[in-house]
Order: structure tokens, then sequence, then C-alpha cells
């Protein structure tokens, strides 16, 4: 028997060849289990594509019903697809067919395992310096999850720091710490980011641009983190909401080249 696994986006896909009999069970179980325990990064969806695969025995069902089981405790989706007609008999007759999840085909079954887009979330923290790793990693998982490109995080981790460190430094006054919402929203083919404050009413964009211009000795020490938020996103806007300052910024995020359509 010969097995193949493929990794898509957060879905691992087995394909299986050949004869599941009692000499390869062992062998196959262990590969699922390998499969199952990607150390890391355990796939959101484990398929088995069984088109090739022409026979399966009592002892090929006990290890589909064993990994189903690991799988199903470790919160990961398990199913196979494209079972040949000889190979279905057995699970329906075995009764497998009803307590196991069965594609038509491929596709069909990575279309209907493919984890769910995230599209908006927020959080806020108090305006502690400390707060902006928890920040930032708020921003890390909430693009893992979205499925975006990795390479275009940084333009908004940079502006989240520029923004939240400037609260930080200047938004509050004596005896009172303000505190800081941040919410990502993916939308038409973007990222827009707010950052909310109830700080003293202050609006960063009437602050002077610095002269980029200006030679070593005439340079300015500071004043970039503003500019940086504004040349790096394409949109940036400042309101008062009541007694919150309210900063939103969005980007269009560029999808990498085959991927899949949102």
């Amino acid at each position: 028997m010969k097995v193949t696994l493929e990794t898509l986006e957060r879905s691992t896909l087995v394909i299986a060849q050949g004869r599941l009999d009692f000499g390869a069970a062992n062998g196959f179980q262990k590969q699922l289990e390998e499969a199952l325990a990607d150390a890391g990064s355990a796939p959101s969806a484990l398929i088995v594509d069984c088109a090739a695969l022409d026979y399966v025995s009592s002892a090929g069902l006990r290890v589909f019903l064993v990994s189903a089981r690991a799988a199903q405790r470790a919160g990961i989706a398990f199913a196979l697809c494209a079972l040949q007609p000889a190979v279905r008999e057995v699970f329906d007759v075995s009764g497998f067919s009803r307590i196991m999840t069965v594609y038509a085909d491929r596709a069909t079954a990575l279309a209907a395992t493919a984890p769910a887009r995230v599209n908006e979330r927020r959080t806020s923290v108090p305006a502690d310096a400390a707060q902006l790793t928890v920040l930032t990693k708020f921003l890390q998982e909430f693009w893992c999850a979205a499925s975006l490109p990795p390479a275009q995080a940084m333009n908004f981790e940079l502006a989240l720091e520029e923004v939240f460190t400037n609260v930080v430094s200047h938004g509050s006054s004596p005896g009172t710490v303000p505190r800081v919402e941040l919410s990502l929203v993916l939308a038409d083919g973007g990222v827009v980011m707010s950052i909310e404050d109830d700080g003293a009413a202050f609006d960063p964009l009437t602050l002077p641009q610095p002269n980029i211009e200006a030679t070593i000795g005439d340079r300015r020490v500071g004043g970039l983190g503003v500019y940086l938020v504004r040349k790096l996103m394409d949109a940036v806007s400042y309101q008062r909401n009541g007694s919150r300052n309210q900063l939103r910024m969005s980007k269009h995020i560029e999808e990498p080249v085959g991927a899949a359509p949102t």
C-alpha cells in the first residue's frame, strides 16, 4: 500500500493507494497518527482520499475508527472521499458510512472542511507599554486566522505600535490610564484597523510632517511615527466619537497567486 501526504492551507490530505489489509493496517495507522500529531501546527481537517484504494478489510476499518476518534479528541475534522464502489460497499455493510463523513470527491471534501475565514475581531487593553506585545499577538492571530499573506502584516504591526505608543506616552492625564480598543475588520479586499482610546481629545493627523530632505545635522529627532502610518496605509482618518479618539486605518491586501476567492 502506498500513502502520500499533502498539505493544502490548513487541511492535510492523505492519498491512499492499493490494498488496506491486515499487513498494511499498522503502517497506515502510524502515518495517520503522525499526520494528526503534526508538531506545532495541527491541521483543521484530515481528509483521506480513497480514489485509488481498491480494497479494505476489517483491519483497515479499525484504523479508520481509531483515527476518527483521535481526530475528534484533537478537534480536527476527519473525513473520507472518493470511495470506490467495492470499498463503499464494505463501509455501508459495516455501518461506517453512517458514523463517518464521506464526500463524493476531493474537491467537495476540501471545500466542506475549509476553516471559516475570520472577518472581524476586537479587544481592549489599558494604555500601558507592556500591553503592546498583547496587541501585536492579537493582530498576528487575526492575520493567521484570516489566511492573509504574512509578508503584508508588518505595515499593520508598525502602525499599531506607533499609534498605541502615542496614546501611552501622551494620552494619559494625572491619575488616569486610558483604555485602548483595537478592532480589525477584513472587508472589500483589505483590512481596516481602528484604534480608539478614552483619553483627552487629540488628532495626531494635525501634527506637522517631518522634513525628510533635511541633513543629519538639521534632522529633527523623533516625529516620524504618524508620518510612517500615513505613508504605509492607503487611508488614515481621525474622529472624536463622544469621549473617545478614533484613528481608522485601511490598506488593500494583495492576495497571493492561486489564493481562493472569498
